[in-house]
């Protein structure tokens, strides 16, 4: 049994929205990328595709991931932030970018790519 576009439309708009901060963490260094994003499945699914095609997910970790490729840096979730039904596009984005100040001041500045 297939589902309609407008089915599925639905059930996409319907959807509980959960953003997440992430570390994309260097394995031999101990040095931390600290990223967010409003979708949390797309910080696992970016991570694959990176380590499958072999693509640098971030310039600033460019040079460690050239010398020890993929398998030298690992993800991690963080922290999960759930979407309340109130909250507009834009106050989600902000609660999301002031959780991961809030998580870059968890870790020594030289602990971190910056």
């Amino acid at each position: 049994m297939s589902l309609s576009k407008q089915e599925l439309k639905r059930q996409y708009r319907e959807r509980k929205q959960e953003g997440c901060i992430y570390s994309i963490t260097h394995t031999r260094s101990g040095k931390r990328l600290i990223l967010s994003t409003q979708e949390s499945e797309k910080a696992q699914n970016l991570f694959a595709f990176a380590v499958s095609t072999g693509l640098c997910i971030h310039p600033l970790i460019a040079e460690d991931w050239e010398a020890d490729g993929a398998g030298g840096f690992q993800v991690e979730i963080l922290e999960t932030l759930a979407r309340t039904p109130t909250q507009t596009d834009q106050e989600f984005a902000e609660d999301i970018k002031a959780l991961e100040e809030l998580w870059r001041g968890n870790f020594a500045p030289g602990r971190l790519y910056t």
